[in-house]
């Protein structure tokens, strides 16, 4: 019967182990493990130049798997000390690992010099290897997700894979994971634009020795080769065009950790020799709208384990790698973990039986034994289970957090536990508690950082298990603290979320001192990465809450908006119609009387009647004139393109031959006209033909809409300050009009506006065009005065102003 025998992995993990990995005893040259590495396939244009036949040979991999591109330290007592690799690379002990990132590491901070072509055969490579940060041990209850899990906590590249006496068995990559876990359907409906990075750029121009300091800086293990590119674009507008230029980087190709191997392997002057010589190219681009799943079956099919993407004109956008890919995929499915669990517990069943039948009591002591633990191992996997379901159940991380530690404390029998987030670097708040009858509460309480590290150099990611305090090497403040809280013993593993320490969960015995096993502590960190997950999904959430009620608000701002704008259009529509209505009538008015008057001119048979129509004809072509004329003149007002010319206007010569004319009218319809003036008006600079008309509009519009017998009173007013040597000067003249009308308040703002006409105002159907206050305003406005209209209990006041100077100039 043999002594080991190799154990049951899943499928996808099994496929995903490299188990032909580059190996090396402790005293291998660093020369031959750079040889070893720049064998492996890749697509650099550097020339392959084949190992010296005195440096070895490497194992051969089945040829549809991608090797793992490092080199594995390993102790044997059978490896060969001359520097060749071991034969049988899973019977060595793993004591060290050498990435293409810790050569990089090395020719970026000098201790590899290029130029003066160091003897690399003569330095070992246990003096540049680095330790292994974490591996994964070989059990029946591994899968591929526990390695995506190490992967993404710990930030590594390369995962060994040893036995239960450290003995290297192979090694895990993302790639060689993404390439055996292919979720078609998740990744279809993934855009690369939702994960891709920001790359690490230089020009081509850049030196190799440049580009490895620019990996060795930045801790990357590619750089994005560029070149600047500049771009003339033409934008149209209504009247002309606009051209602008548009500068981006345009990527060329792209130079890894492994290239920089190849060109230490090759002896490569790293000074001289340019990226654009060393650079992989031609790129295959990715657009930022193709989906996660057409970047995956890119990667595989040409071998490569990033793609760089580009916009439309050529512009690099970002880089998507393979880790992108592996971040899409959930590693909390227990449901195969929970199934073999079952079987297990059916075959054990089986055993017992059989046992009680063949063997003593002693034997069923030990079948009562095992079934204890397995039945311990059940209940915490059926936590682990209800707490996934939960997290995919429900976004409450409130309800999420309690229930999570209410399960704990039922399936470890402790008297408390917590989880505390950190609120700032420098404390943190218990926002979740399950604690025994007899103990005290927690919940809420605010607590230092410090109180949990038992030394300053502690990391944030390392997790506390003190069975006894009393023990423990715990500061005066921290034994304190600990013994106010009852604690008697604690274990706290920490809540990491991007990397990030978000929290911790402290599971507290305070009853008695407690030996904390390593189950339970396993059991504490897949709870705290389930935790790390709904907290997650909480805050993506409230993002997406949020972003809707940022939406609804747009919407109803937009609908708030468009609103208004039919309203405005509905109302310029109106005056469309009220304005067509209006001067269609008014042209073809005076039009169809000319029409009649040529007529009867042509029948007409007597001088006397011919003279008669010739008057109608006269009136009335000067009627069509007018209103022509006025909408020309408001038209040049609006566009500030009318001309005027100020001269100096006797008020007391003028005023009466502007009034005099509408005397005779106001007769003729039995009105009462009165004027009132100061007595001594002044000389002012105005513009006599604007001033009058201003006057006109006014009165006309007053004649217009008073009745019979009505009352229409215009008085003109000039208002003073005092001057030296006690003279008053001229401030400003107001020409106030009052007639016997009234127009109802909610018109008022309207009235000056063009072709609006008060409905329901003009019994008399005298007609109009709404054209004269609307002049009159902005004729005021041109003179640097302005009208004021009040209406009420019957009446209508118009008030004209504007301001002079002492010297009778117009302001």
């Amino acid at each position: 019967m043999p002594f080991y025998h190799p154990p049951f992995y899943s499928s996808a993990l099994e496929q995903a182990i490299d188990r032909y990995p580059l190996t090396a005893g402790s005293e291998t040259s660093l020369a031959v493990a750079i040889a070893l590495m720049s064998q492996l396939h890749n697509s650099c244009p550097l020339a392959k130049t084949a190992l010296p036949s005195d440096r070895g040979g490497i194992n051969e991999a089945p040829p549809d798997k991608v090797r793992a591109r490092c080199v594995l330290v390993v102790h044997n007592q059978q490896t060969i000390t001359t520097g060749n690799l071991s034969d049988n690379p899973t019977r060595g002990l793993l004591i060290g690992i050498l990435t293409p990132a810790d050569l990089v590491s090395l020719i970026a901070s000098g201790k590899i010099d290029t130029q003066q072509k160091v003897a690399l055969h003569k330095i070992p490579i246990s003096e540049v290897m680095s330790s292994v940060p974490v591996s994964l041990t070989e059990s029946d209850d591994q899968d591929v997700f526990t390695a995506l899990s190490l992967f993404r906590q710990h930030r590594i590249r390369y995962l060994p894979i040893v036995n239960q006496f450290r003995h290297l068995v192979g090694v895990l990559t993302r790639e060689r994971i993404r390439q055996v876990l292919q979720p078609s359907n998740i990744l279809k409906l993934r855009r690369v634009a939702e994960l891709m990075t920001t790359p690490i750029t230089a020009p081509h121009t850049s030196s190799l020795l440049a580009i490895a300091q620019l990996m060795s800086e930045h801790q990357v293990s590619c750089v994005v080769i560029t070149k600047n590119k500049e771009l003339t674009m033409e934008k149209p507008k209504t009247d002309h065009t606009s051209i602008f230029h548009y500068s981006f980087h345009e990527p060329l190709g792209i130079i890894t950790e492994y290239d920089i191997v190849q060109a230490q392997f090759l002896e490569l002057d790293f000074q001289q020799i340019s990226a654009q010589k060393v650079m992989i190219t031609p790129l295959q681009l990715l657009k930022p709208s193709d989906s996660l799943w057409t970047a995956h079956k890119q990667m595989q099919q040409q071998q490569v384990q990033r793609l760089v993407v580009c916009g439309g004109r050529g512009e690099l956008l970002g880089i998507i790698t393979q880790t992108s890919l592996l971040r899409v995929l959930d590693p909390t499915e227990m449901y195969r973990v929970v199934k073999q669990l079952q079987q297990s517990v059916y075959q054990l069943q089986a055993e017992k039986v059989e046992l009680l039948q063949s063997r003593n009591a002693k034997l069923e002591q030990q079948v009562r034994e095992r079934t204890t633990k397995l039945h311990e191992q059940v209940q915490r996997d059926r936590l682990l289970t209800q707490i996934a379901l939960g997290i995919h159940q429900s976004l409450n991380l409130e309800k999420i957090l309690h229930a999570s530690v209410d399960e704990v404390r039922q399936v470890l029998q402790a008297d408390r536990v917590a989880i505390v987030h950190l609120e700032s670097s420098n404390f943190g708040t218990v926002v979740a508690e399950s604690v025994a009858e007899s103990w005290s509460s927690l919940l809420g309480e605010i607590l230092p950082y410090t109180i949990w590290q038992e030394s300053d150099a502690a990391s944030e990611q390392q997790v506390y298990a003190v069975p006894d305090i009393d023990e423990a090497s715990l500061s005066a403040e921290k034994y304190a603290r600990f013994r106010q809280a009852q604690i008697k013993a604690y274990l706290i593993v920490p809540i990491l979320q991007d990397g990030n320490l978000w929290g911790m969960m402290c599971v507290h015995q305070c009853s008695a001192p407690r030996q904390w096993q390593h189950s339970e502590i396993d059991l504490l960190l897949q709870l705290a990465t389930q935790i790390a997950i709904a907290i997650q999904q909480a805050q993506l959430y409230q993002q997406v809450q949020n972003l809707n009620t940022d939406l609804e608000r747009q919407v109803q701002e937009r609908t708030a908006e468009l609103e208004q704008k039919v309203h405005e259009l509905q109302h310029l529509n109106t005056l469309k119609d009220e304005f067509l209505s209006t001067v269609s009538h008014e042209l073809r008015t005076p039009l169809a009387n000319m029409k009649m008057a040529i007529h009867m001119l042509k029948v007409s048979p007597t001088i006397k009647r011919r003279q008669t129509y010739l008057e109608i004809l006269e009136t009335e072509c000067t009627r069509e004139t007018d209103l022509i004329n006025a909408l020309l003149d408001l038209q040049r007002l609006e566009a500030a393109t009318f001309p005027i010319d100020l001269e100096l206007v006797n008020l007391e010569a003028w005023l009466p031959n502007i009034i005099e004319p509408f005397y005779a009218r106001t007769q003729n319809r039995q009105q009462n006209l009165r004027v009132e003036c100061d007595r001594h008006l002044p000389t002012i600079s105005s513009n006599r033909a604007s001033l009058g008309r201003i006057l006109a509009e006014l009165l006309n519009n007053a004649c217009k809409y008073t009745a019979h017998d009505g009352e229409i009173f215009l008085k003109v007013e000039c208002q003073t300050t005092p001057g030296k040597k006690g003279s008053d000067s001229p401030a400003e003249i107001k020409f106030i009009l009052t007639n016997e009308s009234e127009i109802p308040i909610e018109e008022l703002p309207r009235i000056f506006e063009k072709f609006y006409r008060v409905p329901n105002a003009d019994p008399w159907k005298q007609g109009g065009t709404g054209l004269g206050l609307a002049l009159a305003q902005k004729l005021a406005e041109q003179l640097q005065g302005k009208i004021e209209v009040e209406s009420g209990n019957g009446w209508t006041t118009f008030t004209v102003t504007f301001p002079t100077k002492p010297d009778g100039e117009l302001v």
